[in-house]
């Protein structure tokens, strides 16, 4: 594990800090189970790709203009 500072607005800490006792768990249990929850949430992006390929295609002479870019983009994130 890697030790970090952050620095949070006095009321979110006091918040957290009670929160945390509340639950009888360290403030730095919840915070990396809220750097979990934050890191496993889908991007924008993940959406759009989610439905790449689940229709049939279209010849490139009936696409357009904004569906080509659409295309061109997907395949672009593909090759990330």
């Amino acid at each position: 594990m890697i030790r970090t500072q952050i620095q949070l607005p006095e009321k979110d800490y006091l918040a957290l800090r009670e929160a945390a006792h509340r639950a009888g768990r360290s403030l730095a249990d919840c915070v990396r189970e809220a750097v979990a929850q934050y890191l496993a949430r889908p991007t924008p992006g993940d959406k759009v790709l989610s439905h790449a390929g689940r229709f049939a295609p279209q010849p490139a002479e009936e696409l357009k203009d904004h569906d080509e870019w659409w295309a061109e983009a997907i395949l672009e994130k593909r090759e990330q």
